[in-house]
This record gives structure tokens, sequence and C-alpha cells, in this order.
């Protein structure tokens, strides 16, 4: 199908308006009549659905919205996804095993500890996403761990290795927020896991002692409960050994591999609030493997950067054999990275990575109008320093045209796989799911 030949005749920032309508509206069309399908049948299957399906059909981006009408749907639909909450979690799945839920605490026989690999893997993921806290009779403290349901892994691993029991979280999945399990262990078995992981831990060293040696009385346990709160506000990373397997811990918990653009191109990237782990880490990578990294600063928050193909590529060749788990898959591809293979490398990337940056994401066609638009804007500039004025106006002009194209299709596609997400959700409830499996989710 054609465009209309009268484009000619209109003006430039009109024409991209109707390249984009004809450009949307076969895959468009085809989203409307699925949506209409699902509409359907929720209102004879669930008898609360159909609010939710009408309000989406509602928001469906037109293919001749303009853009502030079609972020406006956007933030209409994620607004009403907020509050479309997931089936109640009943299983979930690891290694190839379903567990029920709630997975019941069981004691270890420690008098034989894990392996001090092992202990460094699980308290360097524990400094990054374990939690300890006062019971409210102030008789001890437990530790916990929470993941989302489809990364709970290293939560029976954790279960493995130190008994606790796991269970659902307490807040339940809503919308883009996946559900989430979290493992648990108290009383004595909370001591003895803190007595363990803390000759390994950095960050949470001090609260893994006070753990271990909680007192027996009233008044000190009142001091204690005080200490812990203290330490949770300030930097309390204290000196200690840093080890591939602690690395491989602390990144699977609060690491990020970042591929920028289509082509190949890596980051290694660990965000904390106080900066001391960091450094500790940053100080580990020279001194082991000779890698330079930095540690930026913001206003609240601190950015650990390992830049650049080759480093990157040997910093995650040493921690998948030191126990990387969580993020594996996802730095076995950055590894096997190429100029070749880097797109699809992307592509399987975003498969794996969580909802923070859901419907953000450029997908190839976007990267081409980005590329472009970086392009024209190279050659504007080069025409500014030859003095050509005329053409270098041309081109600006050009460039405007084109991010103005650029940030339609976006919103469109956003548009497009919010829809799609919603549809997925709402077949959870209509299907009973349980927490098995949650394709595309």
């Amino acid at each position: 199908m054609g465009a209309p030949g009268r484009w000619a005749n209109l003006p430039q920032a009109m024409r991209v308006r109707t390249k984009v309508a004809w450009a949307t509206l076969s895959w468009w069309s085809g989203l409307l009549v699925v949506l209409a399908v699902w509409a359907s049948s929720c209102r004879n299957s669930v008898g609360d659905a159909g609010p939710l399906v009408e309000t989406c059909l509602s928001l469906g981006a037109g293919s001749c919205d303009t853009l502030k009408e079609v972020q406006s749907k956007n933030q209409q639909l994620r607004a009403r996804l907020s509050e479309v909450r997931w089936p109640k979690l009943a299983c979930f799945r690891a290694n190839g095993r379903t567990y029920s839920l709630p997975l019941r605490a069981e004691s270890r026989n420690l008098l034989h500890p894990p392996s001090e690999s092992l202990l460094a893997y699980l308290a360097g993921f524990f400094d990054g996403d374990g939690c300890v806290s006062c019971q409210p009779k102030m008789s001890g403290c437990y530790l916990d761990v929470s993941q989302s349901f489809d990364q709970a892994e290293v939560l029976t691993l954790f279960r493995e290795t130190f008994g606790g029991g796991i269970t659902p979280a307490s807040r339940g999945g809503v919308g883009l927020r996946k559900p989430a399990l979290r493992w648990i262990a108290c009383g004595q078995s909370a001591r003895r896991v803190a007595e363990l992981l803390a000759p390994h831990s950095i960050t949470k060293r001090e609260q893994l002692m006070l753990t271990a040696q909680w007192p027996e009385t009233k008044s000190q346990r009142k001091d204690c409960k005080a200490e812990l709160c203290a330490m949770k506000k300030r930097d309390s990373a204290v000196a200690g050994p840093c080890s591939w397997n602690y690395f491989a811990g602390f990144f699977d918990a609060e690491g990020c591999i970042v591929q920028r653009g289509r082509g190949v191109s890596l980051t290694l990237e660990i965000r904390q609030k106080h900066a001391q782990v960091l450094e500790m880490l940053r100080i580990f990578l020279a001194r082991t493997s000779g890698i330079e990294s930095n540690v930026a600063s913001g206003k609240s928050s601190h950015l650990l950067l390992i830049c650049g193909v080759t480093k990157c590529k040997h910093v995650l060749q040493h921690l998948l054999p030191a126990g990387l788990l969580c993020k594996a898959k996802h730095a076995e591809l950055a590894v096997g990275l190429t100029p070749e293979n880097a797109a699809q490398v992307r592509t399987q990337v975003v498969c794996l990575t969580g909802n923070q940056q859901f419907g953000k994401r450029l997908d190839a066609a976007g990267h081409d109008r980005a590329r472009r638009i970086l392009s024209t804007n190279q050659q504007a500039a080069r025409f500014e320093q030859r003095g050509q004025c005329a053409e270098a106006r041309a081109k600006k002009a050009e460039v405007e045209v084109l991010k103005e194209e650029h940030e339609l299709l976006k919103a469109h596609l956003e548009n497009q796989q919010l829809l799609e997400y919603t549809h997925k959700l709402d077949n959870l409830h209509r299907n009973s799911w349980d927490g098995t499996f949650a394709c595309g989710m």
C-alpha cells in the first residue's frame, strides 16, 4: 500500500505525520481487532475484567494522534496498570522444579559450614539485596532476601545452604511490578547464618555481627535496636577481604550490564547509596586484574563504571566461574558479543531484563532513526564549519523533523507494548495463573 501522492504539497512536519499514520496503520488495526475479540471474551468469562478492557481500548493510540495525545494515553495506561494486581502466587519455579508456597522453614546442620567460595558469593548477594531487621518484640533479628518470582534460583540457594523458608513478599505484584518472593531466617537460625556471612561481608558486616551477638537483657536489646537503625542510615561498610566470589554475588544483586546503541559496546555499572564498597571493588579490580574503573558521585548515589568491551568481557569472564547466577545468561551473551551479532544480542538481552525501562527501550527501527538523527546533526555541523550557512540551516530543519518523527514512533511503540502487557496480565487472571510461568512478562 503506497502513500498518497499529495504529500509533496504538504508542509514537511505534516508529511511526517502522514507517513507515521501509514506506517502504523497496519499493525494498529491488527492490534485493535485482537483487543476487540479479547474484550468480548473477557465480558463473557470474567465479570470484573470488562472495565479494564474497555479502558485499554479507549486508550489505544490512533494513527492520526499527535505526540502529546499519544503520550497522554500512555500515562493513563500506566496509571491504570498500576492499579491492576497480579494473581496471588501459589507456587514458583526454580532450577526446573516447581515449589508450592509457602515453602516452610527448614533447619540445616551447619556443623560443617558451606565452602568459603559459596559463603563469599552469598555474602556479596546479601550485602546487595539482603536486609537485617529487628523482630517485633526485640527477641532477636531476622534476615531476609527478596527477589522477583522469576529470579528465585538465588533464594533456593540461600535455603539449600542455610535453611529458612520462602514465602510470597508482603507486597504482591501490581502492574509492571512483578510479584516477589522472600527468603527468611529467624531466631537461632538467623544468628548462625549471620555468624557465617559476617566474615565475608563488607556493607552489612556490622549488622550481621550484631545479629549473631544479640543480647539477652531487655535494656541491651533496646540499645541494639537503636544501633541497628543507626547502621542502616550511615555508610557502615568495613574494610574486608574482597574476592571474585563476593564480586559475583554483589554484581548479581546490584550490577547492570549495559549495551548502548546497536553496535559493539559494553558498560558494567553498580550503583549504591554509599561509596565505600564501590571503592573497595575498584581497588580489587585494579589490584587483581589491572582493570581501571571509576567511581562517579552524584547527589544521592555513587556509581562504579567499567567501560570498554575488552575490560567488561574480562570482568564477566571472571564473574561467571565465580558463581554468577541471576545475570549468568546476560553475561554469557555479553561475552560472546561481536559486530555480527550485536543486534541479536540486544534483542535477547531485552528479554532477560526487568520492567524498569518497560516501553522506553528503542527497538531496531528506533536505533536506526537515532543513528540517522546523529548523522544528520554531524552533517549540519560540517556545513557550519565550512561556512555553508544555508545548507546547515536546511540540515538542522531536517533534524527537527526527524526528531519529531522519532518521538512519535517511540510513543506509538510504547502504547502498543503497554496494551499487549495489559492483555497478558488479564489473561493470567482468566487462566487462573498460579505462579509457574508468565511468558513475555
